[in-house]
C-alpha cells in the first residue's frame, strides 16, 4: 500500500548530489511560486559544490516535510537546509550557516501575522506559552526554544537520533515546527541557534523585513 508522501508529486532531484554535504529541502505549499524567490534561490543563493535539492508539493506540510527528510536521509548529505518557498535571505546565507558547524542554526525572519501581532519567528518559553525574542540582542548568536523552519540548517544526525514522527500538527496542538523543536530538545537536548545577522524576509502580497517594515512585492 502506498503511503501519503508516495502519492504526492514525485520528489525531484534537480542537481547532482555526488558526494555533496548539503541537501536543500523545499516543501512547496501550492502549485505556483514567487518569481523573486525562484530567481534568488536558483541563481543568487551561493551553494557549496555538490549541493543537491529536493522539492515536493501536493500534500500537507507535515507530510511534505517528513517525505523530504526521508528522501534526504537516503543520500550522503550531512546537512539539510529547510527553505520555505516564501523566504529570501542574503546570497551568502547558506555558506554562513554552514560555517558554524552547529546541529541546528537558522536565519532570522518575521512571522507572517497581522501588523499588531507581528513579531520575529523565534521564541522563548514564557510561562505556559512562548514569547518572541526582540530584534536587539547582546550577541550575534542567540539560542532559542523554537523557531520557524523557513530557513533552518539541520545536521542529519538530529533526524537519525530522534525517532519519527518528526513533524505533527494537530488541530488543537502546536504547529509542526514547534513540535519538532520540542521533541529535539526533550530527547537529545539540542535547541536551535539564531544568527541575528542572517536577516531574511518573508514574501507574499507584501515583503516583510525583520524590523517589521514591509513593501509590496514586485510581480
Amino acid at each position: 500500500m502506498s503511503m501519503p508522501w508516495e502519492r504526492a508529486q514525485t520528489v525531484q532531484k534537480v542537481a547532482q548530489l555526488g558526494d555533496g554535504r548539503v541537501m536543500i529541502l523545499i516543501p512547496h505549499r501550492s502549485e505556483s511560486g514567487y518569481r523573486e524567490w525562484e530567481d534568488w534561490w536558483r541563481h543568487k543563493l551561493k551553494k557549496p559544490p555538490n549541493t543537491g535539492w529536493l522539492e515536493q508539493r501536493g500534500v500537507s506540510l507535515t507530510t511534505n516535510r517528513t517525505g523530504l527528510v526521508r528522501e534526504a536521509l537516503k543520500t550522503d548529505a550531512n546537512y539539510f537546509l529547510f527553505l520555505d518557498d516564501d523566504v529570501i535571505g542574503p546570497d551568502d546565507m547558506l555558506l554562513t550557516l554552514l560555517s558554524y558547524k552547529l546541529p541546528i542554526v537558522c536565519g532570522l525572519y518575521m512571522a507572517k501575522k497581522k501588523k499588531e501581532e507581528r513579531a520575529l519567528a523565534a521564541w522563548m518559553r514564557s510561562g505556559s506559552g512562548y514569547a518572541p525574542i526582540a530584534l536587539e540582542q547582546p550577541a550575534r548568536m542567540v539560542q532559542v526554544d523554537t523557531t520557524g523552519l523557513g530557513a533552518a540548517l539541520i545536521h542529519r544526525s538530529v533526524f537519525e537520533r530522534v525517532p519519527q514522527p518528526w513533524f505533527v500538527w494537530e488541530w488543537d496542538g502546536v504547529s509542526e515546527d514547534f513540535y519538532f523543536f520540542e521533541r529535539v530538545n526533550s530527547e537529545i537536548g539540542v535547541k536551535p541557534i539564531i544568527d541575528m545577522e542572517c536577516k531574511m524576509w518573508h514574501i507574499g502580497l507584501h515583503k516583510v523585513f525583520t524590523d517589521g517594515t514591509f513593501t509590496t512585492l514586485e510581480m
